[in-house]
């Protein structure tokens, strides 16, 4: 009777302790898997803001077909800092102005410059913002990975993370888990914007068609 009571403890033991585990992995792989298509989420959604941006704003100056390809460059190299001020993170408003000017001579004295100057900054800011938002919650996923009780991290592993929810599609090729957490990690540090998201560095953007 005795070794039936022990047994029955052991076995009962047993039972609530893979009853806690279970309980514990459930827990942790819905919490893994809300952060991961959250981070998803935004960084997908800035990547698409950032190629449409310029197009749209290349649309609303009326540039005629075919002669965009300048602009567009020029907004890319503004963007990037080409046209900074000397040791400056500030645009140099005599440099981008001769720049538009010698592209599109037929310009000047239109208030078209004022509207690329306030694109390239506003385009500058709000670029900056949404990769340190993006910055932000690869760390608190890397934190909530990495960190907790002494059994956390462990069971963050044996769930799998990072997982195939973390996924991106870069020109052509789609990438997932740990692949996908480095590239988003990856500051871009400036044009097609499936190359920039790629490699990590801004470059021109082609509108030639060609």
């Amino acid at each position: 009777m005795k070794k039936l009571l022990i047994l029955g403890a052991v076995l009962g033991g047993l039972v609530l302790a893979g009853m806690y585990l279970i309980g514990v992995y459930t827990t942790v792989r819905n919490e893994g898997t809300k952060i991961e298509l959250g981070v998803t989420a935004e960084y997908k959604g800035m990547m698409a803001e950032y190629g449409q941006d310029r197009l749209s704003f290349v649309d609303q100056l009326g540039i005629a077909k075919g002669k965009t390809k300048a602009m567009v460059d020029i907004l890319d190299a503004a963007i990037g800092g080409r046209y900074n001020k000397p040791s400056s993170p500030e645009v140099d408003s005599g440099k981008l102005f001769s720049a538009v000017s010698e592209a599109y001579p037929d310009l000047s004295g239109t208030n078209i410059f004022d509207k690329i100057l306030e694109f390239v900054q506003t385009s500058r800011k709000k670029f900056a913002q949404r990769q340190e938002k993006i910055a932000g919650l690869v760390k608190d996923y890397d934190t909530w990975r990495k960190t907790g009780s002494f059994l956390h991290p462990t069971v963050v592993k044996w769930c799998g993370y990072p997982s195939d929810s973390l996924e991106i599609k870069i020109n052509g090729n789609t990438y997932r888990g740990q692949v996908a957490l480095d590239k988003m990690s990856t500051a871009i540090v400036g044009g097609d914007a499936n190359q920039i998201f790629d490699s990590g560095v801004d470059q021109p953007l082609d509108t030639s068609g060609k």
